[in-house]
């Protein structure tokens, strides 16, 4: 249905393209967390289509620009914890939207380091984008009832919960 209205829209050229194992084996079809990973995949895949087509943005790029413009002020640090990506390539990243004018980085009052912020070109760019991430938000839970999508968003909150649980797990684990 997604993929559907993405194409209506433009956004894919041709008829969804599903890679060998997409489909899953009998284990993924089984486990909601192999689900709700490939769920993210075909998403992700889309979103990076389309982002790319209307602002010319790569995928990174774009989620920089996102957190950046609903978080501003960030560190390259904070950022990078943000986007769960090295802070080398955070840096990188943030330098190309500077020299394209649509981030800019201010020193930190009181030590080292920058602050990152939208400029209002960022922001200008960011609206259609966001725009166009609710209307894939809006096609993905097409045919679900108010009440679905409240059970979604109570599972999913739950689910987060038990995700994050288990990450502190694993990280008391590795120390």
């Amino acid at each position: 249905m997604l993929a559907k209205i993405i194409q209506e829209e433009g956004a894919l050229t041709g008829p969804p393209k599903l890679f060998k194992g997409d489909e899953g084996g009998p284990l993924s079809r089984e486990l909601i967390s192999v689900r709700v990973v490939r769920l993210v995949d075909f998403m992700s895949r889309a979103s990076a289509l389309a982002y790319g087509r209307v602002s010319g943005l790569s995928e990174f790029e774009w989620r920089v620009l996102a957190r950046v413009c609903e978080t501003p002020g960030l560190s390259i640090n904070e950022l990078s914890g943000l986007l769960s990506r090295g802070v080398a390539q955070v840096s990188r990243t943030v330098k190309r939207l500077v020299g394209a004018g649509l981030l800019r980085s201010d020193s930190k009052g009181g030590g080292p380091g920058v602050l990152i912020s939208a400029t209002p070109l960022g922001r200008t760019v960011y609206a259609p984008l966001a725009e166009l991430a609710r209307g894939a938000d809006r096609a993905l839970t097409a045919g679900l009832a108010p009440e679905d999508i409240a059970i979604l968003d109570r599972c999913l909150a739950v689910m987060t919960e038990n995700a994050l649980e288990a990450l502190a797990r694993e990280q008391e684990a590795e120390r």
